[in-house]
């Protein structure tokens, strides 16, 4: 039982983070933000954009690029604070396809919340099918379960978490 909540909790942060990037995306298009700055080289270095709604949300990294529809982040740490809980994701690239409605977190991808934390080397999120996966390695880290697994894929409706070839070791209370 506890498994299924920590799964759980899992699906809704990935659900939470695929719908900020798109709040950030939608954000941007209406503002025309990027259109009204003036930078060099399409790029803005150091940047911090903060989002108040029904939850809070934080982007920050060391540089933004924009070219033909899609965002490369350098060093993206996205910290999301809400009702149900926060998590922080980092890793030292991101790229957001405003076309595709696409996320992609990769090199040293580490994934942070209460219960559970999560390193990989990349991982894709549709934002409109609200779906995460990878082809690669997957480990998740909780409280008393370490689980290594590949080929992730969440679907997040459907709340189904699917890992190939997995390993998991249970600790004691003695860890």
């Amino acid at each position: 039982m506890e498994k299924i909540k920590k799964s759980f909790l899992f699906f809704l942060i990935l659900l939470v983070s695929s719908f900020i990037f798109k709040e950030v995306s939608d954000y941007l298009d209406k503002q025309k933000l990027l259109e009204n700055l003036k930078y060099t080289s399409n790029t803005i270095e150091n940047f911090y954009l903060v989002s108040k709604s029904d939850y809070t949300y934080t982007l920050k990294g060391y540089k933004l690029l924009e070219k033909r529809n899609k965002f490369y982040i350098e060093n993206p740490d996205v910290n999301y604070f809400g009702e149900k809980g926060s998590f922080n994701i980092k890793s030292k690239k991101g790229l957001y396809d405003v076309k595709e409605k696409m996320i992609t977190f990769y090199s040293g991808v580490n994934f942070k919340s209460k219960d559970i934390r999560m390193e990989t080397e990349y991982i894709f999120i549709d934002t409109e099918k609200k779906i995460a996966y990878n082809d690669i390695s997957t480990t998740i880290f909780s409280e008393n379960m370490t689980t290594k697994g590949r080929n992730l894929f969440l679907d997040i409706d459907k709340e189904i978490l699917k890992l190939d070839k997995v390993n998991s070791q249970f600790r004691g209370k003695d860890g």
